[in-house]
């Protein structure tokens, strides 16, 4: 049995922070079952007000021990000086060290003390050195990763990719540690079409069972392309949809597409809905007819996976993570960011009737046998082991 620190600076429930979040924790999980031991330190930011949360005491979450260190106020990042004295008196204790959290201040003291420790360390990027990280903020992350970051992931024993496409994207970096390219797990036992829950929400929303719904699940933000749909919805205005938007406004791009859909008027087919938790969502994906992610970066996608699990049909940019899969599979639309390719294939699909309770269950199956938490858990249970012979 294998004893595994995880070192994340957030992690469930703190869904505010986006999709590596419930990636990892899904990890974590599927290591326990796996027979082994894991336990995560953390930070109780975007919990400070949960009450089952009690900062700087282990709990047991889906058989994970779990410590939330309270954070404390500190420029860049997310500070956690308990989370780091922790790692360095605790380290000693574990066979292997796995950290997420590039650009964050705590990563380093993880690291120090792994290296101090002969304790092999893997990093997982998330993202977080492509292209598009490295375009926001350049000039404070080019100083902070000289600094810093650079040299945590120069000595790191393994560096974690969740694609194929991300490694690519890193490879001007030259890291050293040896590459494992694992893609995230999805619980597709909880990931399932609902098509009773799926009914329950179109009523409860006031929509009508033949109404086509175009979803997009996310954080609104300037990475996520969405400036794109506004041009390209009103192309097809003369055909009958609606638009829904699920998540929290994250840098004003809420106002800036509700700006563009009413200058377009077509305010009245466009619905803003506030972030849910993911219980919800399996009756949100499977009541739409299509998922549309037209990214400028994504790092892998769990969203796109998360529709497919559920039966919804997906339209993605070329620029996410999981495309390349997507299109060699033809399991759903791979497009270049040109409004008007989006155009023709939104109008083709709402003119067609191209979803069968048969092509619903090759989503799922495909789902299941490549992107599973058992399968995702698996490998990287054989790349711990590796690293430790």
């Amino acid at each position: 049995m294998l004893k595994i620190l995880h070192y994340i600076p957030v992690y469930a429930p703190a869904w505010k922070f986006g999709g590596p979040i419930l990636s990892v924790s899904q990890l974590c999980e599927g290591l326990v079952s796996l027979g082994h031991q894991v336990e995560v330190f953390t930070s109780n930011a975007g919990l400070e007000n949960n009450p089952q949360i009690i900062p700087n005491r282990p709990i047991v979450n889906n058989g994970v021990t779990v410590t939330y260190f309270s954070t404390t106020v500190g420029v860049g990042g997310i500070h956690s000086p308990g989370m780091e004295k922790a790692v360095q008196e605790r380290v000693k204790e574990f066979d292997l060290v796995h950290i997420t959290g590039i650009w964050q201040p705590t990563s380093y003291a993880a690291c120090q003390a792994a290296i101090a420790f002969n304790i092999p360390y893997i990093i997982s990027l998330r993202g977080a050195l492509c292209p598009y990280s490295w375009s926001q903020k350049t000039f404070k992350k080019a100083l902070y990763y000289l600094w810093r970051e650079r040299w945590n992931v120069k000595n790191a024993t393994a560096i974690h990719y969740t694609g194929q496409q991300e490694f690519e994207e890193c490879r001007w970096l030259n890291l050293p540690g040896k590459p494992i390219i694992i893609p995230n797990g999805l619980d597709t036992d909880f990931w399932q079409p609902n098509p009773y829950g799926a009914k329950g929400w179109r009523q409860k929303q006031g929509f009508k069972e033949d109404e086509f719904l175009l979803l997009n699940i996310g954080r609104l933000h300037h990475k996520k392309g969405l400036d794109l749909l506004p041009p390209v919805l009103e192309k097809i205005r003369d055909l009958e949809w609606k638009m829904i938007f699920i998540g929290d406004d994250d840098d004003g791009t809420k106002d800036k597409l509700l700006r563009e859909f009413k200058f377009l008027n077509l305010l009245d087919r466009v619905r803003f809905l506030p972030k849910c938790e993911p219980k919800e969502l399996c009756a949100i994906y499977s009541a739409c007819n299509i998922f549309v992610l037209p990214s400028r970066h994504e790092n892998f996608g769990n969203v796109v996976i998360e529709a497919l699990a559920c039966g919804c049909p997906v339209m993605i940019s070329d620029r996410v993570g999981i495309h390349r899969e997507i299109q060699e599979a033809k399991m759903g639309w791979t497009l270049e960011r040109n409004a008007m390719d989006w155009v023709d294939k939104l109008r083709e699909l709402l003119l067609s009737s191209y979803l069968s309770q048969e092509i619903v269950m090759r989503y799922g199956e495909w789902v299941e046998s490549n992107f599973s938490v058992r399968r995702a858990s698996h490998a990287m249970l054989c790349s711990y082991e590796t690293l430790l012979k």
